[in-house]
């Protein structure tokens, strides 16, 4: 009972990130691990589920606020950029680090409203996509912070909820956006502004409030995934689109991208886990053969939150 009253109290400001249990995902020789951001009693915690050796858990950067929004994460699995999940607080974007653990305001951030999406490029670029709190500006689209300058630049921008085509996932060299029209969805070339439709996905398989988190690149750049049909996840070749694969359903969203773009992670909802409410268990995806298997160490441990990858060093 006491085990059960702890979890329902995690339910309210939950986040969690994952990783490959069952066999250790390796990228330019580092490690990576299942992680999960919990509530503790003097803020957020991390804890990794490593595949070799013990659990371990460490408090985050002090001065969080419990309630948190994971909205992107560095390309060597070292931080984590999160927001204030109520965005109106004006608080700026927030990069947390590791080894050793850290937090700055991302300098140019403050006043941003809520963001669906940011990407850090190799060269250390940090474009976003999302809106500006009503009384800055009003719209919604994809920008660029100028951490230098402490800057935003508008790269698209338009009125909620298509945002000038610029409110999905940018991909990781910041040279495409992913955007929604009347058809469907499309890439939108930033430099040029140029829009090509991704043929055979309906404006209907993607609904607002869904696509801007169902649809993602891989960090290669290689491949997109889209949960269509309210849980079918598809890849799709980002150079020819007309190449897909069915990769089975999905119960979780969003689905995230290994750093090494072999692995997809998901949530998976587990009868076992029917005497703990909303937990779930964490699933990986081998993208070369369609493989499934679930991270033992997270069995019944994951509640509604967030998903992504970080390097099994982090908290040594």
């Amino acid at each position: 009972m006491h085990n059960l009253v702890r979890r329902m109290s995690l339910l309210a400001v939950m986040l969690v990130v994952g990783g490959w249990n069952l066999a250790t995902v390796r990228a330019d020789s580092q490690s990576y691990c299942a992680a999960y951001i919990h509530p503790g009693d003097a803020g957020p915690l991390l804890t990794l589920f490593p595949t070799d050796g013990p659990v371990a858990t460490i408090p985050l950067a002090p001065g969080l606020p419990r309630s948190l929004r994971v909205i992107g994460f560095g390309p060597a699995g070292t931080a984590i950029y999160v927001q204030n999940a109520d965005p109106s607080k004006e608080e700026g974007i927030k990069k947390i680090q590791f080894k050793p653990l850290r937090k700055d305001v991302v300098h140019g951030s403050n006043g941003l409203g809520a963001i669906w999406h940011l990407t850090e490029t190799p060269t250390g670029r940090i474009l976003v996509s999302g809106m500006f709190n009503t009384a800055r500006n009003g719209g919604c689209g994809t920008f660029e912070i100028d951490t230098d300058a402490g800057t935003v630049r508008t790269l698209l921008i338009g009125a909620y909820p298509r945002c000038g085509g610029g409110g999905g996932a940018i991909s990781p060299d910041g040279r495409r956006v992913l955007g929604y029209t009347a058809e469907g969805l499309s890439f939108v070339d930033l430099p040029a502004g140029r829009v090509q439709a991704i043929e055979g996905v309906r404006s209907n398989d993607l609904t607002w409030g869904s696509w801007s988190s169902e649809v993602t690149w891989s960090p290669d750049g290689r491949w997109i995934t889209a949960i269509l049909d309210k849980g079918r996840i598809v890849l799709i070749d980002a150079t020819d689109t007309s190449r897909r694969r069915n990769l089975g359903s999905s119960a979780g969203i969003p689905v995230i991208w290994s750093p090494d773009s072999k692995h997809l992670l998901l949530s998976k909802s587990q009868g076992s886990c029917s005497a703990y409410l909303y937990f779930e268990s964490l699933e990986v995806i081998d993208i070369e053969s369609g493989r499934r298997s679930v991270i033992k160490g997270s069995h019944c441990e994951v509640g509604p939150g967030w998903l992504a990858w970080l390097a099994c060093d982090v908290i040594h």
